[in-house]
């Protein structure tokens, strides 16, 4: 066992350690919200954690196209996510908005609901970084792909089994720890080792160091709107409830996104790095700039953290759609919820080998992650809109229904019409764009004001 394989099997011991032997109290709000009694320091450690995990991809992106990488997938998001802070938030923690699917069930009816809760599920699927931690699994053991996804699913989740949202906090506030410490560890040595800004200014592509780069403004402007998914992730609305406070969700979702600021800049500079320094990759960027810079001890320490950065996701996802079929569903279909922890425990098992089989059909994140998001925030980003403003529609049911349809077949033309293996979408505009334009104007059209109850809970 090499020195790396063995450090990895420690840090596994560790996490399933920290947390199996957190058991969360018998009822719902304990096992699935901690309570609600999460502090600042809990927020912020599993708020920020939880959204890195696609960090391969990031660095592939950065590698080939710098500092644009900030712009397309951080600008737009710490935006979303300010918002998010002052307007959905409060509401959520203030009138105990559970979910989303519960929302929707509560304020459209049983079918929009339904809608809601299949593409939550989708959503909230831990599939995209399971194919990245097998990658990561792969290039430590010699293993197949299959075996690789199905250990990783073990030992990101089953600690959750028993212990619930309070594990994924526990074990969050280690990865936390971890994630930052690699990147400081790595740049720190770069630096050293080769210099800071005066290196990369003369060493690397002026195409990776200007804006818009290798990126046309219009299609920056395309990317920016997909940051909308920030709006409609269930790991928010389940961190937003879950809050000791308002004042700790707000302080909470600000100090998150300093963080990801520092981040980003931390995992774009490696990037940029690793092509200037490897021009030819063999694995992915990190890991073999790491292998290049780093000892064998500071390299296990590395590959540690972006171990600890997707498995922080996939336990919280996991998780997500577990709770999304436990309390969801029976809520929807109008049945007993007196079981949802059972449910909920049940719910773990079938959503792994779900994800599982995800992981092996699709073969990279990308694809889950466009297909997916393209149709949830085309059918359900105006009803949330729409149901924390207290707006009724007309015709609930056209109101998801026509943008769920036009975002399809907008999509399955495109996947018939390809080009060099890429889909060529009608007018050239992704298929988000007319199903979130098509939602727009229907609720801009047969909107109405809704009085409720001030006090009324969701």
């Amino acid at each position: 066992m090499s020195l790396l394989q063995g450090s990895i099997i420690v840090y596994f011991l560790i996490i399933y350690l920290f947390g199996i032997f957190k058991k969360s109290k018998s009822n719902t709000e304990s096992y699935i919200f901690a309570g609600r009694k999460l502090t600042l320091p809990a927020f912020v450690a599993t708020l920020v954690s939880t959204w890195y995990g696609g960090i391969l991809e990031v660095g592939q992106f950065s590698y080939d196209n710098g500092i644009i990488t900030w712009i397309i997938f951080g600008v737009f998001y710490y935006i979303a996510a300010l918002i998010f802070a002052f307007t959905f938030a409060p509401k959520i923690n203030k009138l105990n908005i559970k979910s989303i699917p519960s929302l929707i069930n509560k304020h459209f009816g049983k079918f929009p609901g339904l809608i809601s809760f299949s593409l939550i599920i989708l959503l909230s699927s831990p599939a995209p970084y399971l194919i990245i931690l097998s990658t990561l699994l792969i290039d430590i053991w010699p293993i197949n792909k299959n075996i690789a996804i199905i250990f990783g699913i073990l030992i990101s989740t089953i600690y959750t089994y028993r212990g619930g949202f309070s594990s994924v906090i526990r074990t969050d506030k280690i990865q936390f720890i971890l994630m930052f410490f690699g990147f400081l560890y790595l740049i720190f040595n770069l630096y050293i080792d080769y210099g800071g800004l005066k290196f990369i200014k003369d060493n690397a592509n002026q195409n990776l160091l200007s804006i818009p780069g290798n990126y046309s403004w219009t299609s920056i402007f395309v990317w920016s709107l997909i940051a909308l998914v920030t709006f409609i992730d269930p790991s928010f609305f389940q961190r937003s409830y879950s809050g000791k406070n308002i004042l700790v969700v707000k302080k909470g979702i600000i100090i998150s996104i300093a963080f990801w600021l520092l981040f980003d800049f931390m995992t774009i500079t490696t990037g940029i790095y690793a092509s200037i320094l490897i021009p030819d990759l063999i694995s992915n960027p990190y890991t073999d700039l790491s292998k290049l810079v780093l000892g064998p001890i500071g390299h296990a320490i590395f590959i540690i953290s972006l171990i600890s950065i997707v498995m922080s996701t996939i336990d919280s996802y996991t998780f997500i759609s577990a709770y999304t079929i436990g309390y969801d569903l029976p809520l929807i279909l109008n049945k007993s919820s007196k079981n949802t922890v059972n449910n909920t425990k049940r719910s773990l098992l079938l959503i792994s080998i779900i994800s599982v089989i995800m992981a092996i059909l699709f073969s990279s994140a990308l694809q889950i992650w466009y297909i997916v998001g393209s149709l949830a925030v085309s059918v359900i980003f105006i009803p949330i809109i729409c149901a924390t403003r207290n707006y009724n529609i007309k015709n609930k049911i056209i109101f998801f229904v026509l943008p769920l349809v036009i975002t399809a077949f907008w999509m399955l033309h495109g996947l018939l019409n390809r080009s060099y293996g890429y889909p060529q979408y009608f007018l050239s505009i992704d298929p988000m764009y007319p199903g979130l334009l098509s939602s727009f104007l229907y609720f801009y059209i047969f909107k109405s004001k809704k009085e409720i109850n001030k006090n009324e809970h969701i």
